[in-house]
């Protein structure tokens, strides 16, 4: 997907190491848990968006082309819970079994805002992350496997192969006056499963000839690897983690441990 594809750069985001990202993205992601007001998700949310404008260098234009893809999600999610919330309270408008209370519309947009807080932190991670880095992170920093390290990179590669593999053969496709070109979801769906079966066998020939390409080059014959490019955090890494850890336990502490959040049940 070219909208989540890695953008070389020397922001400070593209800096730092990709496994105490992914550890930034989990204690955010854990701090959006502790409370359901809607100034909570929402300063959330522009702080987010400002450290992927500012500290990651995204274009507003690719900012706002890569969490598209979350926010229909989003609006989905914010109208249901407006239309159909569990919760009973002030009623603001009525029609048959549909009551809007504001405690619905009060999670809907809060619910909203954390979402799109999702999709800010997932395109700052892939934008700014390459894969064969953050492999070598994780095997070096995070004492992962070289092996499962190796599976994941090979996914990893492997996904944009497939999509530049999938546009020509839709463009063959066209050539030869059998594709689909509309954009409503049953030409998408006959799009789709024309593919399946040579994206298949593609897949099934890239597999084998990795397969016999590590083989022959007796991967995994040794516990240990030796390290071509290696991984170190930065000092100011560790200590935007450590201040996002601070933060995230402050608003445990105060939202859970001493109940000032609002919580739904």
């Amino acid at each position: 997907m070219r909208r989540f594809r890695y953008m070389h750069g020397t922001s400070f985001f593209h800096r730092m190491d990709p496994t105490w990202k992914l550890i930034w993205n989990v204690v955010v992601l854990l701090s959006l848990l502790f409370n359901f007001q809607v100034p909570y998700a929402v300063a959330w949310f522009v702080y987010t968006a400002c450290l992927a404008l500012f500290l990651a260098d995204i274009t507003p234009r690719q900012y706002l082309r890569s969490i598209s893809y979350f926010l229909g999600i989003a609006l989905f999610i914010l109208v249901w819970r407006v239309l159909y919330s569990p919760f009973e309270g002030t009623v603001l408008w009525s029609w048959g079994p549909i009551d809007v209370t504001r405690e619905g519309i009060t999670e809907g947009v809060a619910i909203f805002f954390r979402f799109l807080v999702l999709a800010t932190v997932t395109t700052i991670f892939t934008l700014t992350t390459d894969p064969g880095r953050m492999v070598e992170s994780l095997v070096q920093i995070a004492r992962v496997p070289y092996r499962i390290g190796f599976a994941m990179y090979a996914a990893l590669r492997f996904i944009p192969l497939f999509e530049n593999e999938a546009q020509v053969i839709n463009n063959a496709h066209l050539i030869r006056g059998v594709g689909e070109t509309g954009r409503d979801p049953l030409s998408r769906l006959r799009l789709t499963s024309s593919l399946v079966v040579p994206l298949l066998v593609s897949g099934i020939r890239r597999a084998r000839s990795a397969a016999i390409a590590m083989d022959s080059r007796c991967f995994g014959a040794y516990d240990r690897r030796t390290v071509l490019h290696p991984q170190q955090a930065t000092p100011a890494a560790l200590w935007f983690v450590l201040a996002h850890l601070a933060v995230g336990l402050a608003s445990f502490i105060y939202f859970f441990v001493l109940g000032h959040g609002v919580v739904y049940h």
